[in-house]
């Protein structure tokens, strides 16, 4: 297929596998460059359930994923925006679907890199509360871990000098600690052995607790595991280096 295609090639493809318009935008997306992922998530938007905060999460998730690849900051920033609002769309359809808040937690995310830091701070602490509250929900998605404790490595690791300085201009940065980072991570790789980046990111926990040991045997259970995606490319690129390969 090329990036010309439209609507009609995708229902007449769902009735053929039995899967929905939407579910095969996504998986056309995630095997294309960001600027024809954005088209075809596009073009599957006027069929899919507006109040479905399933099918809404599901989007969100997919424009989120080609905030990182799109060519130009201004197509980035269109694509975290449309990521945020079809989260927010998520979360208002149903409060109690952890996918929805789970959703909101990562386009809040990919938004702070277009956002001044008042609002930075705003959003790092609706990115910890929307992962708390996906998990409330359900407790066995590896994934909102996975951000809850990426947050506090992110947060743990901000230079005393930097906090200080943040609270005079921006206000008082959220508590973070390496402890909950390491705790969510290994809960993310328990629920989710197979993942990459789980792998990846309690590896790096590990390290900034000074852990060596246990970060080593992290990296290699990254080398172990298939690659997928760019994003466990460049984690396999990491692990090699960290072990001397």
């Amino acid at each position: 297929m090329t990036s010309s295609w439209t609507v009609a090639p995708l229902v007449l493809l769902a009735a053929m596998t039995g899967n929905t318009p939407v579910d095969n935008a996504i998986a056309q997306a995630q095997r294309r460059p960001a600027p024809e992922a954005q088209l075809v998530l596009l073009r599957v938007e006027p069929v899919a359930e507006r109040e479905n905060a399933a099918v809404l999460a599901r989007l969100s998730r997919a424009w989120a994923d080609t905030v990182d690849g799109s060519p130009d900051q201004a197509a980035a920033k269109k694509a975290a925006q449309h990521a945020l609002s079809l989260a927010e769309q998520a979360v208002k359809a149903d409060p109690k679907n952890a996918q929805a808040h789970l959703a909101l937690a990562i386009a809040c995310g990919k938004w702070t890199d277009f956002v001044d830091s008042k609002t930075k701070v705003a959003l790092s602490r609706q990115i910890r509360s929307e992962a708390e509250r996906a998990i409330a929900l359900d407790p066995t998605l590896d994934l909102a871990y996975h951000v809850l404790g990426r947050w506090h490595l992110e947060l743990a690791r901000v230079n005393p000098f930097v906090r200080f300085g943040a609270r005079l201009t921006v206000g008082t940065l959220p508590a973070a600690s390496l402890q909950e980072a390491v705790r969510n991570l290994e809960k993310a790789v328990e629920l989710s052995p197979k993942s990459i980046l789980h792998h990846h990111y309690l590896a790096l926990a590990y390290q900034a607790q000074g852990k060596p040991s246990e970060a080593a045997n992290q990296w290699r259970a990254v080398l172990e595991l298939p690659a997928t995606d760019p994003e466990d490319k460049e984690a396999k690129r990491q692990a090699r280096a960290a072990l001397g390969r």
